[in-house]
């Protein structure tokens, strides 16, 4: 099973892969051979997959492979492994924002957090979050946490 040193190594070799082919081959190609789907990157929000897909690329457990951030939270907190908003996450954890998620790479005593998601600005991308505001850096509401299972 994986640690999450190795969902957060997954998640940083994949940044600044962009929309498109690249994105499907390393992304969305491997998450449609699970789920029996055939999306590509341009014609899916596909930040779920992102998550679900690298998960699943390190054979973590615990997981939704959804490809909605709305089922993926609802997964979480009908497991019992949902964190409110306001309480520190953990790096490895998932992220949910409005319409939007990503997985933790750090966060500090201080409130401030860095995360990793796809389809962020058409790009697997670093963004901001301070865990004691429950606000990302452009201001969006952090909705909560989910705790996939690590070994």
């Amino acid at each position: 099973m994986a640690s999450p040193k190795q969902a957060i190594a997954k998640a940083k070799s994949w940044l600044g892969i962009k929309e498109g082919k690249e994105a499907d081959r390393i992304i969305i190609d491997p998450w449609n051979a699970k789920t029996g789907n055939h999306f590509k990157s341009k014609n899916v929000a596909w930040c779920a997959i992102f998550i679900a897909s690298l998960l699943l690329q390190i054979h973590a457990a615990g997981y939704s492979l959804s490809s909605f951030c709305k089922t993926q939270r609802a997964y979480y907190k009908r497991n019992k492994r949902w964190i409110e908003p306001g309480k520190r996450p953990a790096a490895a954890y998932i992220i949910f924002i409005e319409g939007h998620e990503g997985i933790i790479i750090s966060t500090s005593y201080t409130g401030k957090g860095v995360y990793i998601s796809g389809n962020s600005l058409n790009a697997v991308r670093k963004s901001s979050f301070n865990w004691k505001t429950c606000k990302t850096s452009s201001g969006k509401k952090i909705l909560g946490y989910g705790k996939p299972i690590y070994k």
